[in-house]
């Protein structure tokens, strides 16, 4: 009697845990994600990416938000007044950045960022999500 009691309340303790560990992003943020995931740049750049990554060793790749307006709300790791992405690969020892994305909802434009020469370079999206963005 006592361990299925036990067992109950691991069990519980454990999905709590789940829901307090998880981080839902905001809904702005989800619509900055679904402009870059849709790019056709975006589709250029991981067409085939997969099954590179895993011939050379590594376990995927993703699109992660770094930095946002609401990095409490959001899985970001700072606060911009942009949306900041990153497109990068994903080895046991590293995560090379494949490129990066800046959405910004003031001037309600995309950019692709070139590192190498400091600046940041206009691309073409889909505008009907900015009617998503800017809904609630």
């Amino acid at each position: 009697m006592w361990t299925k009691i036990v067992v109950v309340f691991l069990v519980l303790g454990t999905l709590s845990f789940k829901t307090v560990a998880q981080i839902k992003e905001s809904y702005k943020a989800k619509i900055a994600y679904k402009i870059v995931e849709t790019l056709p740049r975006c589709r250029q750049l991981t067409k085939g990416l997969y099954e590179r990554v895993i011939k050379n060793g590594g376990t995927s790749y993703g699109l992660m938000l770094e930095s946002s307006p609401n990095p409490k709300t959001d899985p970001s790791q700072g606060y911009a007044k942009t949306y900041n992405f990153n497109l990068h690969e994903s080895y046991a020892d590293r995560m090379p950045i494949i490129a990066r994305f800046v959405f910004d909802p003031i001037k309600k434009q995309l950019f692709e960022e070139d590192t190498a020469n400091d600046k940041l370079i206009p691309i073409s999206f889909d505008k009907k999500l900015l009617i998503s963005f800017y809904r609630k």
